[in-house]
């Protein structure tokens, strides 16, 4: 090999030139002259450089200074920089999903693609999820578990994930978790454009886009802060017809012993009976306009705030109640928020004002509305006259219901502390949806066939995985409070390694702030430099 970047003075003696394509000239080095068998001049030879014509000079290479040793000189070093990729985002989330064992378990169910789903997981948690721009971020991404792919090879991977794969792997996720814990349950809404995607329905679009949609429903375990399961289905179903199918499914995958946290919005007798027929135990809210509701609140507002029933934990009180609902034996935990109930209040005399102002304004209107006259005594004088007054025994009814709010179980052995601490941890899978639906880019479909939108969903679920997890972890560490995960990504996303031109390549110097996320996630800077 020649040294480039090399001169050294041309031998005197004992050297031949052989011309070269190119125009180039290569010099030998004559070992020994001899004559051979048949008596003619011949030599052996050996390759010692290069004719630089400008200089007249030499550009040797090893074997030169085997036989001019006196010559020998420390080259210049041309090696220089020539590609600098990130690593730091990529090798940490695989390193988090090989933790959680989200790893093994997409290579025991995807053998021959897990890689791949990986890596558009990994592209969609640092960059969104539209497919078109992927290319451009494996130029500057060093990946060393799989190939370079384009938008076309996504859908490709997509079209390719069967639901029987996918079943295998809710499975195996759900079967490696084996965790007896507080399920929480609910369904939002994705719209879409698409005129071919069979799940997509007019419905009740939760962002109010005048588009039609699919159903997105998730379990999400709220001891191990992570998502379990999710179907989607038709966009006009209504969410608390789809319970049930949730439950089948649950009790098919081997979820069970577990309490569901729903929503009121799945609060039918049907729902209730077949959950406690299949042993399920439920939380939920009873709607705050229900009659059953209304009695309830009506029957023990004047037992609830006592000091006995006070929950220092969550500033309210509560008190536990066995009632019975549609034939089914259940327990009533009501609670009283007085901070609550005097924002209530203050609101409710401001819409009592309003509505006066209304009515004032109706004075000779020929219709009064029913709203208007839930809160006044109406007397209409003639066609064209009205007169009102303040009916004041609903409004001192109304407010001394203010603060209140029910949650329902069939959990006899829980305590209206307890319940209560289950019931507002559900939030989280609002914020999951959240992460989903706007961190992750799913609001909107950008995909146009069933199969491909199937595919990128569950690519999409596997990353809201290793998202939750990452964020989860944030949240616990005392150390990372100021720190969210955006930044985290961000940061992650600076630590980069310089590949040059003697194809060695160097991990730059990890900053302070990127230790302290390793550090708090127990990652090692080794995972930067090790091959998948």
């Amino acid at each position: 090999m020649l040294m480039n970047g090399v001169l050294v003075p041309l031998p005197e003696k004992k050297i031949v030139f052989c011309p070269a394509p190119k125009g180039r000239v290569y010099v030998y080095h004559i070992i020994k002259a001899y004559r051979n068998k048949n008596g003619k001049p011949t030599s052996k030879t050996a390759l010692i450089g290069r004719l630089d014509k400008e200089s007249n000079k030499l550009i040797p290479n090893k074997r030169y200074y085997e036989f001019y040793p006196e010559n020998k000189v420390t080259p210049v070093s041309t090696i220089m920089p020539v590609l600098s990729r990130t690593i730091g985002s990529t090798s940490f989330m695989y390193e988090i999903a090989r933790q959680i064992n989200l790893l093994e378990i997409l290579q025991n169910c995807f053998p021959d693609k897990w890689d791949k789903i990986l890596a558009i997981c990994f592209y969609m948690l640092s960059e969104g999820n539209t497919m078109m721009y992927i290319d451009d971020w494996f130029d500057t991404t060093k990946i060393d578990f799989t190939h370079r792919m384009n938008d076309v090879g996504c859908s490709r991977l997509f079209e390719s994930i069967t639901e029987i794969e996918r079943e295998l792997f809710f499975r195996k996720w759900i079967e490696y978790r084996k965790e007896s814990e507080y399920i929480a349950y609910d369904v939002t809404s994705i719209s879409s454009y698409s005129l071919n995607i069979d799940n997509l329905e007019w419905g009740y679009n939760r962002d109010n886009d005048n588009l039609p949609q699919l159903n997105f429903g998730m379990f999400y375990g709220m001891t191990s802060k992570l998502p379990v399961y999710y179907h989607v289905y038709n966009g006009s179903i209504p969410d608390k017809a789809c319970l049930k199918y949730m439950m089948i499914k649950a009790n098919d995958y081997n979820i069970n012993n577990v309490c569901i946290v729903i929503d009121r919005g799945f609060n039918t007798a049907e729902n209730f009976n077949f959950m406690i027929e299949n042993q399920f135990s439920f939380i939920t809210a009873m709607p705050s306009k229900c009659i059953d509701t209304i009695k309830l609140i009506d029957e023990y507002k004047g037992k609830t705030k006592k000091i006995k029933n006070w929950i220092k934990e969550y500033n309210v009180y509560g008190i536990k109640v066995p009632v019975s609902l549609n034939g089914l034996d259940l327990y009533a935990h009501i609670y009283l928020d007085p901070d609550k109930a005097t924002m209530e209040t203050k609101t409710f005399y401001a819409y009592v004002d309003n509505l006066a102002n209304e009515l004032e304004a109706l004075n000779k209107a020929k219709y009064v509305s029913k709203r208007l006259k839930e809160f006044y005594i109406i007397n209409e004088h003639s066609k064209n006259s009205i007169s009102y007054e303040l009916d004041d025994d609903k409004v001192d009814e109304y407010i001394t219901r203010a603060g209140h709010f029910v949650l329902l179980t069939n959990k006899s052995e829980l305590t209206s502390t307890e319940i209560l601490s289950i019931y507002r941890q559900r939030d989280v899978i609002e914020k999951n949806f959240d992460q989903f639906k706007n961190e992750l880019e799913f609001k909107r479909l950008k995909t146009h066939q069933t199969k491909t939108t199937d595919g990128k969903m569950f690519v999409g679920f596997v990353g809201l995985i290793i998202r939750t997890y990452m964020l989860q972890t944030i949240r616990n560490h005392s150390e990372m409070n100021n720190i969210t995960l955006i930044k985290v990504i961000k940061e992650l996303k600076k630590i980069k390694t310089v590949l040059m031109s003697n194809d060695e390549e160097i991990l730059l110097p990890i900053t302070k702030t990127q230790k302290q996320i390793l550090k708090c996630f127990n990652v090692e800077e080794k995972i930067f430099t090790n091959k998948k």
